[in-house]
């Protein structure tokens, strides 16, 4: 049974026929004066300096739709970790959307791990175009030959600094939720605006829920994996590319956490996330240019980086004190707020990621403080803030001891990555083992020294565990 996400603030005729009896439903709306979901498309303009057309209006409101309505859907446990979700989205280029929905409903189901089902149909009295709400022209920004995801993360910080250094001169999207993350990504970008002694075209955007009055359905929020949030990361990107004429899109993200290879049983599928794995990517891109009906090129330049290495790019850089105001925490800013001097609640796997590469890259000293300490004494953890490092353990001592035929064996993902261009298969499998293969050095390096029986009791467990069986 699949479960309605009406785009839409009431239940119109057209619909009800695409809503099965029993069939649960959701509504989400950006509509000005009834919608429960804020996003303002007459700003976002204006920070484009053009007006925004119909299809890119179609493309902010559905992956709007998506975010949130990945939000306001809990997933189950286990085996119930998959949702079955039915979209019915107004749109104002119907016969375009029929055309891509395969393309879309694949990279959606890419991306999330659901099973996903679209209905398009005719948006009523649709703007056609949405104008800026001041005189601002482009030719007013900062000089772009490129669009680039800007979170405010350490990944997207090196990525800037890596892309400037190579001669790009990206325009930069950041999308927040609430004013602190806004104001992490103002300050990051002026630090590196200050660092290379160049403005940049820099704007941010807001897609959130919305307290309404007049909104006949309040929102919910009840899943908190945000599986689907790269989707609207990209999809902004590719509006601004679009409007200002350019075509490469970059999403900067390590190898480890891009390429997907699910470090326990657990985490097979979307259990890891996919927000800039190479297959969602290549869904996207094909998407995009059925859309615009021209080529753009998404691309990761540090799909076979490890975090350490891009640490010591920054470090190489005066922009390394500023890694302590980047922002990599799953958990933030809900996890952290109840500990004033921490944006990093420690024990999510982004977080390990991040402190053992900052350690290993001799960069500790510049990170933030974490309000969990995953090296400290086991007793004092619990089962939930134990559950990451031990399954990283695992995996990484698994990648610093098997041989390549062993890893292939034990981890089939590793085949099914298509990452690279041009490359032959083993080519691909080769880089992809070198990023798991270094990072799991630095892991059980740094483990080592900080608490070197953490290793040895989660294979001693591994093994007690493997007998009974």
């Amino acid at each position: 049974m699949y479960i309605n996400l009406i785009c839409d603030y009431q239940l119109r005729p057209e619909y009800q026929r695409l809503v099965g009896r029993k069939e649960k439903v959701v509504y989400l709306s950006v509509d000005d004066s009834f919608g429960n979901l804020l996003f303002n498309a007459r700003s976002f303009s204006r920070d484009m300096g053009k007006p925004l057309d119909s299809v890119s209006l179609d493309l902010c409101e559905i992956a709007a739709y998506v975010y949130l309505g990945d939000k306001a859907v809990a997933r189950g446990r286990y085996e119930k970790w998959t949702r079955n979700l039915s979209y019915i989205v107004p749109v104002r280029n119907l016969e375009l959307w029929n055309s891509v929905k395969e393309i879309l409903t694949n990279t959606l189901a890419t991306l999330s791990g659901d099973n996903i089902r679209l209905h398009f149909v005719p948006k009523a009295n649709p703007k056609e175009s949405e104008e800026p709400s001041a005189s601002v022209k482009s030719s007013g920004f900062p000089e772009s030959d490129s669009s680039c995801l800007f979170s405010g993360g350490l990944d997207s910080f090196a990525g800037a600094a890596y892309l400037i250094q190579e001669g790009r001169r990206p325009l930069f999207a950041s999308h927040y939720a609430g004013g602190s993350l806004k104001n992490v990504q103002a300050d990051l970008m002026t630090a590196i605006e200050r660092e290379f002694g160049k403005n940049f075209h820099h704007f941010q955007y807001r897609i959130t829920s919305r307290q309404n009055k007049r909104a006949p359905h309040k929102y919910a929020r009840k899943e908190s994996s945000h599986r689907a949030r790269s989707f609207l990361f990209t999809s902004f990107a590719t509006v601004a590319a679009a409007l200002r004429g350019l075509s490469d899109i970059f999403i900067c993200e390590n190898g480890v956490m891009s390429l997907n290879v699910p470090i326990s049983d657990a985490r097979k599928g979307s259990r890891s996330t996919r927000h800039a794995h190479p297959l969602y990517l290549l869904h996207f891109n094909q998407l995009i240019n059925a859309l615009y009906e021209r080529r753009f090129s998404v691309q990761n330049p540090f799909s076979f980086w490890t975090k350490g290495e891009e640490a010591a790019l920054i470090g190489a850089t005066n922009l390394y004190p500023k890694i302590k105001d980047t922002v990599t925490c799953w958990g933030y800013p809900n996890q952290t707020l109840r500990y004033p001097h921490s944006n990093h609640c420690g024990y999510c796997l982004p977080c390990i990621v991040r402190r053992v590469s900052l350690i290993a890259s001799g960069m500790e000293a510049y990170d933030d403080q974490y309000m969990v300490d995953v090296f400290g004494p086991r007793d004092k953890l619990s089962e939930a803030q134990l559950r990451n490092v031990e399954d990283l353990a695992y995996f990484c001592q698994s990648f610093c001891t098997l041989s390549k035929t062993e890893l292939l064996y034990r981890y089939p993902e590793l085949v099914m990555i298509e990452a690279g261009a041009g490359q032959s298969a083993d080519d691909k499998i080769g880089k992809i083992i070198r990023v798991y293969k270094k990072f799991a050095a630095e892991f059980c390096s740094v483990t080592s020294g900080r608490n070197p029986d953490l290793v040895a009791t989660v294979l001693q467990e591994a093994s007690v565990f493997a007998t009974t069986l």
